[in-house]
């Protein structure tokens, strides 16, 4: 064979080999644009989600409404993801969440999905689990956890139950980490997380049980969540999304992948109480001076106060 021919052969094999190469990097790009599109669009209906928390009553008190709070992340999620208004398109991509965690003060629940048979078809529909508490237990004692300093703990020996803030408990009963604050918030988060890694889990194996029978063959598992996340997670009330699965396109085998957390944020949001002097109301922030410890029903804006007519502290309202 000639030097010629071989040389023509080589710069054959070369602008194949080029060719390839190049089509795979226009994948990877088109891959990389539409996951920074994907992840704007998780973490924006994540955020959407989380104003609907969280919500006062009437008396101004807290509770979670996390079923207000996971349809408007759908609903986000949907616009975000350009399927909004088609309720085919919309089932398709719910599918790929397999569980969302709602955390509240004392438990958590999970949405998690099963089948049912509706005349005959097979709907796959979302649920709620019941509120599973953070639990300790040893040979000693058993300890229901809150997001804060707040504990119940049943003495096993002397068949009694206390409660409250654990360092006013913890020398009612026999328990080393209550004796410790650094014990004692070790032992809280790691309980907080194993009880919420532990029951995902379980879910997200279930899902891969029935997810095959529409459609699904993706393996879901739940993914390694980085220490700092869960440590950002049960500091507050907050809303924790898995998505899984989803194809970036038709003739692709990559997949998106992501999780997704917000908080309510209600501890930065509880700071306003109102006084009121010489006919007057005023609002203050938690700490100011003024307040001598007389505090008032919180309130979580400087707009809802001053709907009660309160003028802001001169001292500590800037």
């Amino acid at each position: 064979m000639k030097l010629t021919d071989l040389a023509l052969i080589f710069l054959v094999i070369e602008i194949l080999l080029f060719s390839v190469l190049d089509i795979r990097f226009d994948q990877l790009k088109a891959v990389t644009e539409k996951c920074n599109a994907y992840n704007r669009g998780l973490d924006n209906a994540v955020d959407d989600g989380c104003y609907f928390l969280v919500e006062k009553d009437s008396s101004h008190n807290l509770r979670i409404n996390k079923e207000k709070a996971v349809e408007q992340f759908f609903t986000s999620l949907y616009a975000n993801f350009g399927v909004i208004g088609q309720p085919a398109a919309e089932e398709n991509l719910n599918r790929y969440i397999p569980v969302i965690l709602v955390t509240d003060k004392d438990g958590f629940y999970i949405q998690y999905s099963e089948v049912i048979d509706r005349g005959g078809e097979k709907l796959l529909v979302k649920r709620w689990s019941e509120k599973i508490p953070y639990v300790y237990e040893d040979e000693r004692i058993i300890c229901c956890f809150t997001l804060d300093d707040y504990v119940r703990v049943f003495d096993k020996a002397s068949n009694t139950t206390v409660e409250g803030d654990y360092r006013d408990v913890k020398d009612t009963v026999s328990c080393s980490f209550l004796q410790e604050e650094g014990a004692f918030d070790e032992v809280r988060r790691n309980t907080v997380i194993n009880e919420m890694e532990k029951n995902m889990e379980i879910y997200m194996n279930y899902y891969n049980e029935i997810a095959g029978q529409f459609g699904i063959t993706y393996q879901f598992w739940l993914p390694g969540i980085d220490k700092t996340d869960w440590d950002r997670t049960i500091d507050d009330i907050s809303l924790f999304v898995v998505f899984q699965g989803y194809p970036y396109n038709a003739s692709s085998l990559d997949t998106y992948n992501r999780y997704a957390f917000g908080g309510a944020r209600i501890r930065k949001s509880r700071t306003y109480c109102i006084t009121e002097s010489g006919g007057k109301k005023y609002y203050h922030k938690e700490n100011c001076t003024e307040l001598a410890g007389n505090l008032s029903e919180p309130y979580y804006s400087k707009e809802e106060c001053a709907k009660e007519g309160a003028f802001p502290c001169l001292k500590c309202i800037p």
